[in-house]
């Protein structure tokens, strides 16, 4: 279990090494078996991931606030977490239905997604989680009806 947390932070790590993210930090449990991941990227916000490598799971925690249980903006996202999965989007940013599981959760108005991995994949999952973090913010979000929730939510300029 600790190999997965170790794997993981290393892969986040290489990204903020590289200067993609800033502010990144990591706490890992005492049990080394689950770890909190935060960093700045793509918002003024931070991101955090929880790892709990005994369940196989990387939680992208309250990536989209103020979003309304079964609003048109949530039945939309969960949608578009399947379509991401589908032949239509270019292999190299489709996601991977075959080695991960993707499933939402709105809670208190905040949307979540956890990903479910083998043990094996714990490099490829905190990719995945990344590459899924740009796919939100660059085509889910900029390119779709959300130019006023981005504006009220991550403080984005209003051009």
């Amino acid at each position: 279990m600790h190999e997965t947390v170790s794997t993981v932070n290393s892969e986040l790590q290489n990204y903020a090494d590289r200067g993609i993210f800033q502010n990144f930090s990591v706490k890992e449990a005492a049990n080394g078996n689950s770890a909190e991941f935060r960093f700045h990227w793509l918002a003024e916000s931070a991101f955090h991931l929880s790892l709990n490598a005994e369940k196989g799971q990387l939680e992208l925690k309250d990536v989209l606030p103020s979003v309304p249980f079964r609003s048109s903006m949530d039945k939309a996202f969960r949608i578009f977490l399947i379509e991401r999965c589908g032949q239509s989007v270019p292999e190299h940013r489709r996601l991977d239905r075959d080695r991960f599981s993707f499933s939402c959760r709105n809670r208190r108005q905040k949307l979540s997604i956890i990903i479910g991995f083998s043990q094996g994949d714990s490099a490829g999952v905190a990719k995945t989680a990344i590459n899924l973090l740009h796919e939100i913010f660059n085509n889910f979000l900029m390119e779709g009806p959300y130019q006023n929730y981005m504006v009220e939510v991550f403080n984005v300029p209003e051009e």
